[in-house]
């Protein structure tokens, strides 16, 4: 496994996971199962808990020892953190007095184990591996093998979560640390599904910074097979607040609020969001005020003159917050308010400038994962060019504390954030309404609902968030 997917669980909330599902009193007999467990962060309080509550219950040490190789079931894929794991265990042992005994551990994927039993608990910090990340057979098997998987680009630790309520007795108890944003992506939807009969608790860690080297925010969410209960609570831990939640308002995103969305016009009905152009290599495209010098009918970038006609005005939510001005090389023309594409002959011919310098990354451009028909000269990806052409506002995909508009003209041509037009049936509002609607303080509201925790106060919001909102 990619070390970089190895997060171990900080003590705090080690206790906090164990806790919550009650793994407390009267362990002797009963089964717990870590299925990631590393080098034994969780499983070094699991077996000193289990030993002090046999004491109390003056249970034998063989019968202890007993227990422990019985009761206590672990899995780590990766061999070093395995033998680090077994190493740390025996350590708790020696602190007790006890012999060493043969743990019931796996050394192993796992996915690969058919039937490792049934457990009374299964607490545990999953991978935290993305879509992207994974092998293209780990993306094909998962998709086959389990139902939160079935939909777009899962992230791994929902076939954990999936396969780990499998594991439960009827009664079993379970609690995961995983990313919170588990209950907001698109992605996710079949996942909340699944686990929304089961789940009774969500401990949300809002801004803290879980993990010193993981920028995810993460969040215990605690399970129960029977939980026969309609409601969740809802504790952001940040905030301090504990909400009780209906859970049959959860709907395809979970929103953590018992307040109602005000409004009925959804904004979606009158604006169009999109995600700006991803030309997916910036830095040969973008000319930076301090990199140009400004002649009559050119931009001189590095000696090559590149023709005035051929470039454009761009933005940022950045570049706008800090008032820098850019340009943006745009291999396009819009005529009658159709996009044309060049050949590379006509491109050749029409800008040759520009043709040479774009030349001087050709290597790099390449190498892109463009769509399919792009040429090498065009953007890898040119689908928000259709609906560009047009008076804009500029948001970015991440708010914090308070929500920028920023207005473009038809002309300008953004490369980060999301673009907001009207729709031609829209004949209620204009662009200066979608301003004031987004930079109100009921949207930000909304924004707080909805949102995926990034760092500190920041979230990520989605094109299709906004287009949902309803004032």
């Amino acid at each position: 496994m990619n070390k970089k997917c190895q997060v171990f669980t900080p003590a705090d909330y080690v206790e906090e996971l164990l806790d919550s599902v009650g793994y407390t009193e009267n362990l002797y007999g009963k089964r717990i199962l870590e299925n990631s467990c590393g080098d034994g962060n969780i499983l070094v309080a699991v077996v000193q808990r289990y030993i002090d509550d046999c004491n109390r219950q003056e249970l034998s040490k063989e019968q202890i020892r007993a227990g422990l190789a019985n009761d206590i079931c672990a899995i780590e894929i990766d061999k070093e953190q395995y033998e680090k794991c077994i190493c740390n265990l025996n350590n708790v042992l020696k602190l007790n007095d006890l012999q060493s005994i043969k743990w019931n551990f796996y050394n192993n994927d796992y996915f690969q184990i058919d039937d490792v039993g049934k457990f009374q608990f299964v607490v545990g910090n999953p991978p935290y591996i993305t879509y992207k990340e994974m092998k293209k057979d780990q993306q094909t098997f998962l998709k086959n093998k389990f139902k939160s998987c079935r939909k777009g680009k899962f992230d791994y630790c929902y076939a954990f979560i999936e396969k780990s309520i499998d594991c439960l007795v009827e009664d079993g108890e379970m609690a995961y640390l995983i990313p919170s944003s588990i209950f907001k992506t698109v992605f996710g939807e079949n996942l909340r599904e699944y686990i929304k009969p089961y789940i009774k608790e969500i401990h949300d860690f809002t801004q803290a910074k879980m993990f010193n080297n993981a920028l995810v925010k993460s969040a215990i969410m605690v399970l129960s097979k029977n939980n026969k209960n309609a409601n969740l609570l809802y504790k952001d831990i940040a905030a301090g607040i504990e909400i009780i939640i209906d859970k049959i308002n959860l709907d395809k995103k979970w929103f953590f609020s018992n307040d109602a969305i005000p409004g009925t016009r959804r904004f979606g009905d009158y604006f169009q969001v999109s995600h700006v152009v991803a030309t997916l290599l910036n830095e040969a495209y973008v000319l930076k005020k301090e990199n140009y010098i400004e002649l009559d009918g050119y931009y001189q970038v590095n000696g090559v003159n590149i023709e005035k006609a051929v470039v454009r005005e761009t933005a940022t939510p950045r570049s706008k917050r800090y008032k820098k001005i850019e340009k943006i090389i745009f291999p396009y023309s819009y005529d009658k308010g159709k996009l044309v594409k060049y050949s590379q002959n006509d491109f050749i011919s029409n800008f040759p400038g520009a043709f040479q310098y774009l030349d001087g990354f050709r290597e790099q451009l390449d190498k892109r994962e463009s769509d399919k028909n792009a040429k090498w000269f065009e953007y890898g990806r040119s689908q928000a060019l259709a609906t560009l052409n047009h008076r804009k506002l500029l948001v970015s995909t991440v708010i914090t504390d308070t929500v920028s508009v920023y207005p473009l003209d038809k002309k300008c041509i953004p490369y980060a954030g999301m673009y907001i037009i009207t729709r031609k049936r829209n004949q209620l509002y204009k662009l200066d309404d979608a301003k004031t609607i987004l930079e109100s303080d009921e949207f930000m509201q909304y924004v707080k609902k909805v949102g995926i925790h990034i760092s500190g106060s920041s979230l990520r919001i989605t094109s299709k968030d906004i287009e949902e909102y309803r004032f």
